[in-house]
């Protein structure tokens, strides 16, 4: 995150740093600050310390011969009076953070937003795979992968509320969208300001195997990802079946299902795998992890979606 006290004195410095050159380039300028400044003084002193109500009007009328006088010398050049305002990166709430106490600006949701999808694992070329932009008219029973979608919209619904009921299992051949629609919930999980990890199997695998193997050198990062890995809000898994399926493989698969499911924190799986294949290649321990509070999905479409996409270019 942003720190905020400091990228405002930056932005307090570099004002200064531009008001100092204006004042040596237009002393003018600089002695009308002066001079401002000590009929401020004045005021103070006139207003609370003497009572002297005729004296403070006559500051007030000098203090506003100046400011326009300042207003004519920087119009002549070119300027207004937001040179001597900090360049904020937010105006609207100058760079703090909120509007006011309790109302947090937009900047900072935002901020917030994209460094929440950063750590998602998530690429930047899959922001755009949401709900919306997965289109049923590819496979060949539209109604059927609507209900789907819809169930996947409302495993999101249940993560909002925080009662992440059941998982997802996606099966297909390759090309059929369920890398899409994995990433659609993940997006909208995020979206609403909550954790979603998304990793292809061997990335997975890699990180865990970095952390057990070489804790020495494991990047603090890495560390944090692998706790992640338990506790967000959601977890896709993407090609399972697509690695090199050892001991270790099935072991660390094995732990983080039980580790979520014990924890009532729902996951999808993607795996161009057919459910009796992956319980040959995971085994029967695994495969009932992987069933136990799971909704299994098959994706069906005479031909890849990216060949259908392909042709429909052509024309």
């Amino acid at each position: 995150m942003i720190d905020r006290d400091q990228l405002r004195r930056e932005k307090q410095n570099e004002c200064d740093r531009v008001v100092e050159a204006l004042h040596h380039r237009i002393p003018r300028l600089a002695e009308i600050a002066e001079e401002i400044g000590q009929l401020s003084i004045a005021r103070i002193k006139s207003s609370i310390f003497q009572k002297n109500d005729q004296r403070s009007a006559q500051i007030d009328q000098q203090v506003n011969a100046l400011m326009q006088e300042k207003k004519a010398i920087l119009a002549q050049h070119g300027l207004d009076e937001n040179i001597y305002k900090p360049q904020w990166q937010c105006p609207l709430c100058e760079d703090r953070g909120y509007i006011r106490p309790g109302e947090l600006c937009q900047c900072y949701i935002q901020e917030r937003l994209d460094e929440t999808f950063q750590r998602s694992g998530i690429p930047e070329n899959m922001r755009s795979l949401t709900f919306d932009t997965f289109n049923v008219n590819y496979y060949d029973q539209p109604t059927d992968i609507a209900e789907k979608v819809a169930k996947c919209r409302q495993l999101v619904e249940d993560i909002k509320s925080g009662k992440g009921r059941f998982n997802v299992v996606l099966l297909g051949e390759v090309g059929r969208g369920k890398t899409h629609l994995s990433v659609a919930m993940a997006n909208a999980v995020l979206a609403n300001r909550q954790t979603a990890i998304y990793k292809r199997i061997d990335d997975l695998l890699d990180l865990i195997r970095e952390y057990k193997f070489d804790k020495e050198t494991a990047r603090h990062e890495g560390i944090f990802e692998l706790e992640q890995l338990k506790t967000c809000d959601l977890l896709v898994i993407d090609d399972l079946g697509a690695e090199n399926v050892t001991g270790f493989a099935i072991n660390q698969l094995r732990i983080i299902l039980e580790e979520r499911n014990l924890r009532n924190k729902p996951w999808v799986i993607n795996s161009n795998l057919s459910l009796s294949d992956l319980q040959k290649v995971y085994g029967q321990r695994v495969a009932d992890r992987i069933i136990e509070k799971a909704v299994i999905y098959q994706l069906v479409s005479s031909e890849s979606i990216r060949m259908q996409k392909r042709i429909q270019n052509q024309f």
